[in-house]
């Protein structure tokens, strides 16, 4: 396919990738208060010289370096996320190459414009930075350099603690049977490593909090489950790249019975490899069932269920399924219609309504730009709040929800407002309090419900109004 050697081929791959995030790496953070979540941390560890992590139980890897780097605004740390993700995609072909797949640039650009993992990869959120460790960490598996290995996934671990259940899989694919010795050597040359360094990225979490930190929890109600499902297939693959892989399941299907000839199978993959495919894919699924708030949850699964596609599908059945991919990001948007936290969408649009929620279907924006418009819009709508704080000359409370991480950044070089408090949520007890004190006590759209539904009470609409 290319005359370069493969070096060449691996940095026009990297510049490829990158040039494609350049337009995104703007507005802001991001769309997800995470985003600005780590922003804010990053400030405040700066600031003090304490850590203090985005959300427990911490990203201190990511947040640590950000941290390091404050004060060069947002293109800096959006950029080292597409930069990282650059790093994944490039791994990612080197596990192809290993596996002496036909077409392991297709499958490389596939992972890399996957809508979820492309749009992850625009901005500061930690998905991409433990994929890209995950990926170098499954190489260096793969070439049996086990110390490396571990390394990289205590890396991963720093980044994202769920990475640790990468440990099985792993051990799937190294495993010998009847050679008992043999796999205790090869899980303590990865365990050692691995866990060191995940003990010492972890170590400033521990230190402030302990191990409460090693928690499992969620903030709000389980989502409605059409929201569920479209987050995990339709936020993670886009229109077209979901209409690609129902077709692909569909083939493999239709083909299950026949017997792999020809051009029936043209990727050979050891039986271990497989298994720990879908080994892989099933453990993060059930992980975000768990938690099922966002499509990055899913950016795991996307490699290993690419090995497995190219193993099923013939040669031109993948190239189908990568090039749909590849389109997925820029066309047919599916995607909010809300004026605050919505996407701007064409003329064309359709609209409708799904779980409560106004949702339009755009066959000419992709959901790269609706991501982007997105981040736009919310930063208009914090400027119209921060505008609005600085001219109230009334004692006020603003429970800001999920929109205080974003307020808080945007605040930080501006000079504050005493008589007004941005707050996230407030329980009954500070609710009286600030009442007591004289505050009017107001909220930006929605949190009214939500603050109540953070605390399992009833009454911030009694006593609040919006601001």
């Amino acid at each position: 396919m290319f005359s370069l050697n493969k070096n060449g081929i691996l940095l026009l791959l990297f510049i490829v990738v990158f040039i494609s995030r350049i337009p995104f790496l703007s507005a802001g953070y991001g769309v997800e208060e995470d985003s600005w979540g780590i922003a804010l941390a990053a400030f405040h560890t700066w600031l003090t010289g304490v850590y203090e992590p985005s959300r427990l139980p911490g990203h201190p890897v990511q947040e640590l370096i950000y941290s390091a780097l404050w004060g060069y605004g947002p293109v800096l740390y959006n950029s080292l996320c597409a930069i990282f993700s650059c790093i994944g995609v490039v791994f990612f072909a080197l596990i192809l190459k290993h596996f002496q797949f036909k077409l392991p640039v297709f499958g490389a650009l596939a992972l890399a414009f996957t809508p979820v993992y492309y749009i992850s990869s625009t901005y500061t959120i930690d998905f991409v930075w433990t994929q890209a460790f995950v990926l170098i960490s499954f190489y260096f598996l793969l070439k049996a350099n086990y110390p490396l290995c571990g390394l990289f996934l205590g890396l991963a671990i720093g980044c994202r603690i769920t990475s640790g259940a990468m440990l099985l899989p792993f051990m799937i694919i190294t495993w010998q049977n009847n050679n008992l010795r043999s796999n205790l050597q090869t899980l303590t040359k990865i365990v050692l490593p691995m866990g060191g360094i995940a003990l010492l990225a972890f170590a400033p979490v521990i230190k402030e909090f302990g191990l409460s930190f090693f928690m499992y929890y969620d903030q709000f109600p389980y989502p409605p489950f059409p929201k569920v499902i479209y987050k995990m297939i339709l936020g993670v693959f886009g229109f077209v790249g979901t209409l690609a892989i129902a077709a692909a399941f569909i083939k493999i299907v239709s083909n299950y019975k026949k017997q792999p000839s020809g051009e029936s199978y043209t990727n050979k993959l050891d039986k271990k490899v497989i298994i720990a495919c879908f080994v892989t894919i099933v453990l993060y699924t059930i992980s975000y069932f768990r938690l099922p708030q966002k499509s990055g949850y899913m950016i795991p699964v996307i490699p290993f269920l690419i090995i497995l596609f190219g193993y099923y599908l013939n040669q031109k059945q993948f190239k189908a399924l990568c090039i749909a991919l590849m389109v997925s990001p820029f066309i047919c948007s599916i995607n909010l219609t809300d004026k605050l936290r919505g996407s701007s969408h064409s003329d064309y649009s359709m609209v409708f309504n799904v779980s409560g929620q106004e949702i339009f279907f755009d066959p000419f924006s992709g959901p790269v730009f609706s991501d982007y418009s997105k981040r736009k819009l919310k930063m208009a709508y914090t400027q119209t709040v921060r505008n609005k704080a600085d001219s109230t000359q009334q004692k006020t409370v603003v429970i800001a929800g999920w929109w205080y991480n974003e307020i808080m950044v945007e605040s930080i070089e501006k000079s504050p407002n005493n008589f007004v408090i941005f707050e996230s949520y407030i329980d009954s007890v500070k609710i009286s309090n600030y009442l007591s004190e004289g505050y009017t006590i107001t909220h930006l759209p929605e949190q009214d419900k939500y603050n109540d539904l953070m605390y399992q009470m009833n009454v911030t609409n009694t006593v609040s109004k919006q601001f």
